[in-house]
């Protein structure tokens, strides 16, 4: 029963208090909103269960190097036929390896996410199709399975698309199925190709494919990588070059792909709970001052027989109602501000995960958990102080202590001190990423971004006939586009600086290393191809030796260029320029090349990556790795203008061409989207914070103001001039920030640790950046009391005077 009448009066109080009601709820709500939204994406991320039946049993298989302490999610060829007999571990295991690629439809022909996958692939996961059937046995080199999206954008419909045909690389495949929407794995694919279940490439040097299996039901995980420990020794000890000291692991699928997001997004829910404690920090200060106003009232109830248990249950009532209404509206701000994050974050969040992303149970759960501890968090403090109740000196007319006597003062500037503090430290925070996106944007990349056009082309090839046709395309492609008005040269490559093809792998100079043997005790670069007049067209220098020219053919002696890095690190006091190197790229490469030139460094990942080592290989003396190339345009205006007469022109020279366009900005851009993502979330949490601070310091300097007007009119009727009394409120305010200020720096400074991983250019403790965001915050806090300290600079003496 009084529960029911708690709950009645705090609804009536409410009711006829809604200034106070409403900002308290708008404060809370935005606090738990913000932090519901980005709950709702660790949640979607991190903690679900895969969408997929029995996802708890469907694991990433990881090559584990002991020597090294690192672990790969790929696995070699070799490897993986160990791996896959291991029936007592294993119900279903499968591979995949693919991406971006042109397929040929009918008329037509696009750039897809496609991957080749062995027959048990679907296996693995269990997804029924919409339509048709999944791979069988003797499906290999024949069939394909498409997404719903990819049947209905270009058949119409499910079953039309049965029967139908996708080609790739001049094969022909038949579509036996169509996956639902909801399945899109491994990188949202819309192609799925039956391929042999033995791998291509079957040495165990080469790390080509990524594995998944799924595990017996019964075996446990720790018993499955006990198993995986023992076939680990075991290939160790029968290939000691090729697998010693490596070892395989397996982990929940779910773990594997959220590993390179996880730590951001744990680290951008620990801010905005931060955001979520200034709320309540903020509400605590209204809950205090309002308190203090209804002194007389509790007061009353107090002597009238009101046990201090029932004065604190009337409070966390009245406080319990407020967090649960601002709880209801923040999960409705959550569900817009998850649509904004994932707006943000939809490139660095792996796409298998993206459909997870939803607001079920466990936010709602969590919405309420936090509604719940919220009221806690800000209805201590009043209640609290009412267990301290001064009836005499509360009953007085005008008593001026009040319910909560003297410490309510100390309490609220401690309040907005912990607001400041927790502000600035989000703030500090939010600049040392905001300055890494600075340093990302303008570190020295080694080549040239503005006014290139890239054009990623699939020419079909199956043999080397079409492959060495496919390279000769490529050089009557340029030479048109050359041409066209405005096109200042074209030229080709693959594994263009922070796009998506590239290849890496050891290598071994002529005198100095053997290939073969233990392979990892070879050096290891990147692997790139180009044509001629690339790097001129990239502003990459060429620093000794020459370019490769028209005349490095695949019938041609075989010739290779090298990054500066690796000139460095392997001819340190010698030219380079004659050596002859070997890498594992393919077949050319493994017969020897001749280095015949330097070029200088690139950041070849992206801008916060160092430059490595690098092996560059002509275009047309790799023709099986450069049938899919990036055809890179440099043009003399906008680059995004030249799309539809660079388009035209491949389509004219060969329509079953694959192709997508893109620039070097927007390719840079890309590779620094989690640095961006951030980047933009730290910096909206700051300033939200800020702003709640800021109403925080306003509150509490408008209250003060208040309580001392009758001393201001004093001060006024001695001859005090406005300006002094102006001066007399923002002194208390800088007071009040400076030591915010400087506990928030000493939290940034305890803190900053947790940053270190994500930045680039600059320490954790970045004085400009603590000086700056100091000589931002500091001031705009104590404006804040402006406003209070003008109206206190106004007091009439006399009415201020006759009042007191």
């Amino acid at each position: 029963m009084s529960f029911t009448t708690d709950l009645r009066h705090a609804i009536r109080m409410l009711r006829v208090n809604p200034g106070f009601a409403a900002v308290a709820i708008f404060t809370l709500a935005l606090g738990i909103g913000a932090t519901t939204a980005m709950f709702t994406v660790v949640n979607g991320v991190v903690l679900k269960s895969l969408r997929y039946p029995d996802a708890d049993r469907i694991v990433a298989v990881d090559t584990k190097f002991t020597d090294e302490g690192r672990a790969i999610w790929r696995v070699t060829g070799g490897d993986m036929e160990d791996l896959r007999a291991d029936q007592d571990s294993f119900e279903a295991f499968t591979f995949s390896n693919g991406g971006e690629m042109g397929v040929q439809l009918a008329s037509a022909a696009e750039f897809v996410s496609a991957y080749l996958v062995d027959p048990e692939f679907f296996r693995v996961f269990s997804i029924p199709p919409v339509a048709g059937r999944t791979f069988a046995g003797d499906d290999a080199g024949r069939t394909a399975i498409v997404g719903l999206g990819f049947a209905q954008r270009n058949f119409g419909s499910a079953s039309s698309a049965l029967g139908q045909t996708v080609g790739l690389d001049g094969k022909r495949y038949e579509i036996v199925g169509v996956m639902p929407a909801m399945f899109d794995y491994p990188q949202k694919t819309q192609v799925w190709l039956a391929v042999s279940p033995i791998p291509e490439i079957r040495n165990r040097s080469a790390y080509n494919y990524h594995a998944v299996a799924k595990l017996r039901a019964g075996v446990s995980l720790a018993a499955a990588n006990a198993r995986m420990q023992a076939l680990g020794g075991r290939l160790s000890a029968a290939f000691p070059q090729e697998n010693h000291d490596k070892t395989f692991e397996l982990r929940p699928l779910r773990e594997q792909l959220a590993a390179p997001v996880r730590s951001t997004v744990f680290l951008l829910l620990g801010a905005v709970g931060l955001v979520l404690l200034i709320a309540c920090a903020n509400v605590a200060n209204l809950m205090l001052a309002r308190a203090t106003a209804r002194s007389r009232e509790l007061a009353v109830r107090a002597a009238l027989g009101a046990g201090r248990r029932r004065i604190i249950s009337q409070l966390l009532t009245e406080s319990s109602v407020l967090a649960i209404v601002a709880g209801g509206i923040g999960v409705g701000l959550a569900a817009w501000g998850t649509k904004a994050l994932l707006a943000v974050g939809a490139h660095f969040i792996p796409a298998a995960l993206l459909g997870d992303i939803t607001l079920d149970w466990r936010v709602l759960a969590f919405a309420l958990t936090a509604s719940l501890l919220t009221s806690i968090l800000f209805g201590v403090a009043p209640v609290w102080h009412a267990t301290r109740v001064d009836l005499q000196d509360a009953l007085k007319q005008g008593g001026t202590r009040g319910l909560l006597g003297g410490g309510p003062s100390y309490l609220r500037n401690s309040l907005v001190v912990a607001q400041i503090a927790l502000s600035l430290m989000l703030a500090i925070g939010a600049g040392l990423l905001f300055r890494t996106m600075l340093a990302l944007h303008s570190a020295e990349l080694g080549y040239r971004t503005e006014g290139i056009l890239v054009a990623y082309a699939h020419a079909p090839a199956h043999n080397l006939p079409e492959a060495l046709q496919a390279g000769q395309f490529f050089d009557d492609l340029f030479a048109r586009l050359r041409r066209l008005p405005g096109v200042v040269s074209a030229v080709g490559a693959m594994g263009l600086p922070s796009g998506q093809y590239g290849s890496d792998g050891y290598f071994a100079v002529e005198g100095k290393h053997t290939f073969g043997g233990d392979y990892r005790k070879l050096p290891y670069a990147g692997f790139r191809l180009a044509s001629p007049g690339y790097f001129s067209t990239m502003g990459i220098p060429l620093l000794s030796g020459r370019d490769f020219s028209g005349e490095d053919l695949y019938d041609r002696p075989q010739v290779a260029m090298i990054s500066e890095t690796l000139a460095r690190q392997i001819f340190p006091n010698e030219d380079p320029v004659g050596h002859r190197v070997t890498c594992g790229f393919d077949d050319a490469s493994m017969k020897g090349m001749t280095i015949v030139g330097v070029v200088g460094d690139v950041r070849q990942d992206s801008p916060a990556a160092r430059p490595g080592p690098e092996l560059y290989m002509p275009l047309r003396q790799h023709p099986y790795m450069a049938n899919e190339a990036q055809v890179v345009v440099r043009t003399a205006g906008n680059p995004e203008a030249f799309v539809p007469a660079v388009q035209k022109t491949i389509r004219e020279m060969r329509p079953e061409v694959a192709t997508k366009f893109t620039t070097m900005t927007e390719t840079v851009n890309d590779s620094i989207r989690a640095q961006r993502f951030r980047a933009v979330l730290a910096s909206s949490f700051a300033v939200l914070s800020l702003l709640l601070a800021l109403s925080g310091m306003y509150a509490v300097m408008s209250y003060l103001t208040l309580r001392r007007t009758s001393e201001f009119g004093l001060r006024s009727a001695l001859g005090a001039l406005p300006g002094n009394i102006i001066w007399l409120v923002l002194g208390s305010a800088a007071r009040l920030g400076a030591i915010g200020v400087v506990l928030g720096v000493l939290l940034s400074i305890a803190t900053s640790r947790l940053l270190s991983s994500v930045l680039f250019g600059l320490k954790n403790t970045d004085l400009a950046t603590y000086a700056a965001v100091t000589a931002i915050v500091l001031p705009v806090i104590v404006l804040a009391a402006a406003l209070p300290a003008r109206r206190a600079s106004l007091v009439d003496p006399v009415i201020a005077l006759r009042n007191e």
